[in-house]
């Protein structure tokens, strides 16, 4: 027979327990999922919070935990567009220094070159920085188009960074040969020879007959006080003015000054046989102007462009010369010419001495020079 057992009564529940019951145990989580919810529960504050200081305020409510009080920060905007990543700024870009090398002088390139091994090799590997500052350095500008006309030669088996320092290390020539005699100089510019025909004057006008090219140009020189030289190295000449003492008394105390037109190539100063006293300089002849005479000048031109709008701007003196009270030197050139003229005191006459330094090889002539001395 089967036995029949009574339902269990349902508990009775307390009503004010109803509409709450007891919470149930909490689940065992994870270690990870634990951690995750605390996070969330309990997240870290932000950098905004942490720069924004909280303040607690305590409440009069016995049990009721105290309120905070954030400073308000600003509204964070939102952008439309989402931010590419561009490339690092590169601060060692060749191209970029490399005309910023161009403003500075031979000096500051130098200095430039000491601060680490990246300008060394770029200011000393690359020659054209040097090139730009020779030139510029000598007013020969290279973005003149009447200058890309002529033929603008290399130099011969040096680097343009051992030209531009024995150009502008402040020497003449008068360094190397009777530095006794020397009293002051000054630097007047640079010239182009693009052919080997140079014309020198004794005065800053052209003669009325163009000189013979002959080998010896003495007669010319004592009739019409100018030359012709056939033989001259092609490239890029710097002209130099001075003040010596004359040569026709030793005494220190002599007032007596002569003004010297001294024009070279400009890889003479890197020649040994220049530096050692072999090369010397040669008289090609004399010129004596008889008379009381008001100025001294002296040119040298570029015979192949003589016809050119370069040569008037030397031709015409009464333009850049100073006035008759003045007795300070003045010189000018252009890229094919340079002159010098200085205002005389009351005098008897003028005599000009050509001379001129030859190479040993090939008797290429690599300087000249033009000296004026009173009577």
């Amino acid at each position: 027979m089967m036995e029949l057992r009574k339902r269990p009564r349902p508990r009775l529940l307390d009503p004010d327990f109803v509409s709450s019951p007891p919470p149930t145990p909490p689940r065992k989580r994870p270690r990870k999922q634990a951690a995750a919810a605390a996070a969330v529960e309990n997240p870290a504050p932000s950098k905004r919070a942490k720069l924004c200081g909280s303040y607690y305020i305590g409440s009069p409510v016995v049990g009721l935990q105290p309120t905070r009080c954030f400073r308000l920060a600003a509204p964070v905007t939102r952008v439309s567009f989402v931010p590419r990543s561009r490339v690092p700024f590169n601060w060692y870009e060749p191209d970029m220094w490399t005309e910023v090398a161009k403003y500075l002088h031979g000096a500051d390139l130098v200095h430039l070159a000491a601060t680490c091994h990246w300008f060394l090799h770029l200011l000393f590997g690359d020659d054209s920085i040097w090139c730009y500052a020779f030139f510029r350095d000598l007013s020969l500008r290279t973005d003149d188009p009447r200058i890309l006309k002529l033929l603008i030669p290399r130099p011969f088996h040096r680097s343009w960074r051992l030209l531009y320092v024995n150009a502008f290390n402040n020497t003449h020539a008068y360094c190397f040969r009777q530095p006794g005699k020397h009293i002051e100089w000054f630097r007047i510019g640079g010239f182009l020879m693009d052919t080997s025909r140079m014309l020198l004057t004794a005065t800053l006008a052209l003669p009325r007959g163009m000189p013979p090219a002959d080998e010896n140009p003495l007669f010319s020189i004592s009739l019409t006080g100018a030359c012709l030289l056939t033989n001259v190295r092609p490239g890029i000449w710097i002209a130099d003015m001075h003040m010596v003492r004359c040569p026709v008394c030793n005494f220190k105390k002599c007032k007596g000054t002569m003004q010297v037109l001294d024009a070279r190539h400009c890889e003479l100063y890197l020649e040994k046989k220049f530096k050692d006293g072999t090369w010397e300089y040669e008289d090609l002849g004399s010129h004596f102007s008889d008379g009381p005479l008001d100025t001294a000048g002296a040119a040298i031109f570029n015979r192949d462009h003589i016809h050119t709008p370069h040569i008037g701007n030397i031709l015409n003196a009464k333009s850049w010369i100073r006035e008759r009270s003045n007795l300070l030197p003045r010189a000018r050139f252009t890229p094919i010419a340079v002159a010098m003229n200085s205002n005389l005191k009351p005098n008897h006459g003028l005599l000009s001495k050509f001379k001129a330094m030859r190479y040993s090889r090939d008797r290429e002539i690599v300087s000249v020079r033009i000296t004026q001395q009173l009577l």
